[in-house]
């Protein structure tokens, strides 16, 4: 989400989903696959178990509903708020904390282009709420994100 207005909003009725603790605790963090892996801190680790426990949250553009739909940087700056740490709103302003090289990239970070934004969660992997008729959902780490051009990688909870 890069700004603007006519923001969708979810019609249908809120989602319930499982308590993020399911995805580990302190600084280990559960993935999906099965592998634990380690964040830097342990603010970050709850950001990426917040992220994780919305898998399968339908993408609303503008959206910031936890329960009904969110949109990139509608997740990121939920999981961060979860972990007490408030960020920009917009894909591009989340741009806070330590720009860090992709080679050093560490669970909790965020992967920014112009008009996205994901979060990586370790094992090679980031969660994010990719576009309109999508869900929330886990890939492998990218670079590239639909031509936009990326503006880094950066470690809010440094």
């Amino acid at each position: 989400y890069s700004g603007g207005t006519g923001g969708a909003a979810s019609s249908g009725p809120p989602m319930t989903f499982p308590p993020s603790d399911q995805y580990g605790s302190g600084t280990q963090i559960k993935l999906p696959g099965g592998q634990t892996v380690s964040a830097p801190n342990e603010r970050a680790a709850i950001a990426v178990r917040a992220a994780l426990s919305r898998l399968g949250l339908p993408y609303v553009w503008g959206g910031t509903d936890p329960n009904r739909g969110m949109d990139c940087s509608g997740l990121t700056q939920w999981a961060y708020s979860q972990a007490g740490l408030k960020i920009p709103r917009t894909a591009a302003t989340q741009t806070v904390g330590q720009k860090v090289d992709i080679n050093d990239i560490q669970p909790g970070d965020l992967i920014i282009w112009s008009g996205h934004v994901a979060m990586y969660i370790g094992n090679g992997q980031m969660v994010e709420e990719p576009h309109t008729g999508d869900v929330c959902h886990v890939v492998p780490l990218r670079t590239s994100n639909a031509g936009e051009p990326l503006l880094g990688v950066f470690r809010p909870a440094a």
